[in-house]
């Protein structure tokens, strides 16, 4: 008999505990929430409706989810084997404390870095003092006092609670039509490519919402492969907005202006400039050349968006799928310059059609030899010659060593090579021919996106990132007006031509830090580091290591040969200094 009676006091005591922890839990979904709510002001606000009602209720739905099934997994099973009340609310609170503190800590974070906690970044940050995460500690005390103080109260009202579930239904009703809704609007936006939603995919922190895209494809409702064709196409829909530029472009009116062109040659390094190009090398001798410049990436049209963006890589989908085209060719429109565009693949790439290029009407692309691009060039330079408007020039042109989409023998290239030197030979004497050589700034890069398999003598193109300086390194070749030859051995960087540009020839007076992440070539100072990159991953080359971060924070230290240094750790003055320049255009509240 003394045995039944236990045995219902346990479960009754076990009932009571259970009924506890579901009040205390609810008290904390509202706290979650309510802290929480401010990942919605940190983050951009949606502009339309549907991003704005779907940022409300996944943050609702998302954090109630959280709690829950922290009580589930922490709290719910020690209610069967603890039977004292009193500890059973000392652990609550415990773990309550805890995980609001890593909450607000992650909140913290996330409106400096725009990155959520993880292990990385609390070693980082833990090792080190940080001043803003050390005062979040204080509050520690006064979150354990506001636990205690409800797990007491809600324990000594725990019948006139058990009473009032009707009104507590409902509301739990609500927290799960938020939580199902938010991963359904999201499947559909997701299929949808609708932006106002897809961006806040990284805006909670351990946030995963569903996506059905192989779903779809499987049963017939998208096409196979189309949504990774529309991502190439149109950029990745969960990037995040940035504001580009910084503030407006302001630029003095010069009655003088100087013609331009741009010639960009993709696969492309200096071993080929000094073996194969014995006409350019001698130019760029007898002009100024910068034989220690990078570029931000092995991938051509990620090194194309740097030269023309003057911004990291890491850029590259915010500026896609918003569709933003470059300043400078902004201010090339506005300064009333006449625009020539010639490329070996008709500007082809994603990069020109959805944003560099998207204010001007370009035909559809058309593979084209590189002679057959100098020619249409000279043809296009005479027709803006024999114009009356006396317009400057801003010319781009896109050479290429090689086939994308091909395996090219050594011996090809190394022909093409000297075939491009007299091609380039033969516009750099039209242009004196015509007398407008003393009045045109010729730029001369590209982008060292092959690599070379010396055993079976074959290029193929880089499809992976590879941030060891050899990878990087291209050449930088200028003759400008009035400026006298020299061989810089400063460390430049890709992103610098369009912030040199930009104050040298079109005298933007705006701040370069407002529209450009580069330095003028010609007043560089002291830098630490340069920046290059990838879509995901932002690699800062310091003079003696390489330093890669991904878009979670984790890093990566790599040697000038590129080679991993396992034992080497991030500092985190470096950790802020790289995520904080990486950081300036994105839209964050500080």
């Amino acid at each position: 008999m003394l045995k039944i009676k236990n045995t219902y006091f346990k479960d009754d005591r076990a009932s009571q505990i259970v009924s506890w922890g579901h009040w205390f839990t609810l008290f904390n979904i509202f706290v979650v929430i309510l802290l929480g709510s401010q990942y919605l002001l940190i983050a951009d606000w949606p502009r339309t409706f549907m991003g704005r009602f779907y940022a409300i209720i996944s943050a609702i739905g998302h954090f109630s989810y959280l709690t829950f099934i922290a009580y589930l997994i922490l709290l719910f099973p020690l209610s069967f084997f603890i039977h004292s009340s009193r500890w059973q609310r000392i652990i609550a609170t415990v773990f309550a404390t805890i995980g609001i503190s890593l909450l607000i800590i992650d909140i913290e974070v996330f409106s400096h870095f725009r990155m959520h906690l993880n292990l990385s970044i609390w070693q980082l940050f833990s090792s080190q003092k940080v001043s803003y995460l050390s005062t979040i500690f204080i509050a520690i005390p006064f979150i354990l006092l506001i636990e205690i103080l409800f797990s007491l109260w809600s324990w000594k009202k725990l019948r006139s609670l058990s009473k009032r579930k009707c009104y507590a239904k409902p509301v739990v009703i609500l927290f799960i039509v938020c939580f199902v809704a938010s991963h359904l609007i999201h499947s559909w936006a997701d299929a949808n490519f609708y932006r106002p939603i897809t961006m806040q995919r990284s805006s909670l922190p351990l946030s995963y919402p569903l996506t059905a895209r192989h779903f779809l494809e499987r049963y017939g409702f998208m096409k196979e492969n189309g949504y990774r064709d529309r991502v190439a196409l149109e950029g990745n829909p969960f990037a995040m907005t940035i504001e580009y530029p910084l503030g407006h472009i302001v630029y003095d009116q010069k009655p003088i202006k100087n013609n331009v062109i741009m010639i960009a040659i993709e696969g492309w390094n200096a071993n080929l400039l000094t073996k194969y190009m014995p006409w350019l090398n001698e130019f760029s001798q007898d002009n100024i050349s910068f034989t220690n410049h990078y570029g931000a990436s092995n991938q051509s049209y990620l090194n194309d968006f740097s030269l023309f963006y003057g911004l990291d890589p890491n850029y590259y989908n915010s500026i896609l799928v918003g569709h933003k085209p470059s300043v400078l060719l902004e201010v090339v429109s506005k300064q009333h310059y006449n625009l020539g565009l010639f490329s070996a693949d008709g500007f082809a790439e994603p990069l020109y059609r959805s944003a560099l290029l998207s204010n001007f009407s370009i035909p559809e692309p058309k593979r084209q030899s590189n002679k057959q691009i100098t020619e249409n060039w000279m043809k296009w330079h005479k027709e803006q010659n024999n114009l009356n408007n006396h317009t400057p020039s801003f010319s781009i042109i896109q050479y290429s060593l090689s086939d994308k989409n091909k395996k090219v023998s050594l011996s090809a290239l190394q022909s093409e090579a000297k075939k491009l030197d007299q091609y380039i030979k033969s516009l750099i004497a039209y242009l004196k021919l015509s007398n407008a050589y003393n009045d045109t700034v010729i730029i001369i890069t590209g982008s060292n996106d092959i690599k070379i398999d010396e055993a079976k003598k074959i290029v193929l193109r880089n499809t992976g990132s590879n941030f060891n300086r050899a990878s990087l390194k291209v050449p930088l070749i200028m003759s400008w007006p009035n400026k006298d030859s020299a061989q810089i051995t400063e460390t430049t960087s890709q992103t610098d031509i369009m912030c040199t540009l930009m104050q040298e020839i079109f005298h933007v007076s705006t701040p370069p830090q407002q529209y450009s992440q580069g330095k003028n070539l010609f007043n560089q100072k002291s830098r630490q580091w340069i920046v290059a990159g990838d879509e995901n991953t932002i690699a800062a080359l310091y003079d003696d290591n390489t330093v890669v971060l991904d878009a979670f924070g984790r890093s990566k230290i790599y040697d000038l040969n590129g080679k991993l240094q396992k034992g080497e750790k991030i500092s985190l003055p470096i950790f802020l200094q790289v995520v904080t320049e990486n950081r300036r255009f994105m839209v964050v509240d500080n």
